[in-house]
């Protein structure tokens, strides 16, 4: 399974050689792609992302937002994932996991950082409203287009002060709720256009969204793993 990141366990003669000349891997790893460089231990002593033909330093990120205040990575995928988030040359971004593994955590906080710097002018959120399996669905839900889409905002209550953050944010134009079925026609500038679980969705859905990227936009999804 393809996962983003490819692990090379090297001697410490091999060590030597591969910072003599890192790019002998080159033609190993495709655009993006992360590299963990590992000693005989098992020991990550380094991370790089393939870039450009040729291979960059993946240094320690970290996001700091008024909400969270300062978040680092708890472990090496989420340093790769947080470079992946903090690299604007990659437009389209995936981070995929299991449940709990922080995938909603990372981008949401370092979606907010960037609201809050200024580099996008808001959140575009996309969440598929699919049922779960076996669960009956139910019904018809009345109100208004954002209080029938409430349900789907749940995932950041927890990171922005509860219901009332969450308001707040689509008060002030930061947070735009937009359903799948209204995306069509619809190009979307200066914007970071959240996918949460698109694991339900389809490549159709998926070619759709992207189209939908505008000028100084990105696309980032997450997806449970299972």
């Amino acid at each position: 399974m393809y996962t983003g990141y490819k692990e090379f366990v090297y001697t410490d003669n091999d060590l030597s050689n591969f910072y003599t000349d890192p790019n002998s891997l080159a033609g190993k790893f495709i655009e993006n792609e992360y590299l963990l460089v590992s000693d005989m231990d098992g020991k990550v002593v380094d991370k790089y992302c393939y870039q450009d033909g040729k291979f960059r330093k993946v240094l320690f990120p970290t996001i700091s937002n008024k909400y969270s205040k300062s978040i680092k990575p708890r472990n090496d995928q989420q340093v790769l994932a947080l470079d992946l988030l903090q690299n604007r040359i990659s437009k389209v971004k995936l981070i995929r996991g299991v449940y709990g593994s922080g995938k909603d955590f990372l981008m949401l906080n370092q979606a907010l950082e960037y609201i809050e710097s200024g580099m996008f002018n808001k959140i575009v959120y996309v969440r598929p409203n699919v049922t779960v399996a076996n669960v009956p669905d139910i019904g018809y839900l009345k109100g208004s287009l954002e209080e029938k889409l409430e349900w789907t905002l749940a995932p950041l209550y927890d990171k922005v002060g509860g219901r009332e953050g969450v308001d707040r944010l689509i008060e002030e134009g930061l947070i735009e709720m937009v359903p799948l079925l209204h995306i069509r026609g619809r190009s979307f500038e200066n914007s970071l256009i959240y996918v949460c679980e698109a694991q339900n969705i389809t490549t159709e859905i998926a070619k759709l969204i992207i189209s939908r990227v505008g000028e100084n936009s990105e696309l980032w999804l997450n997806s449970d793993t299972h």
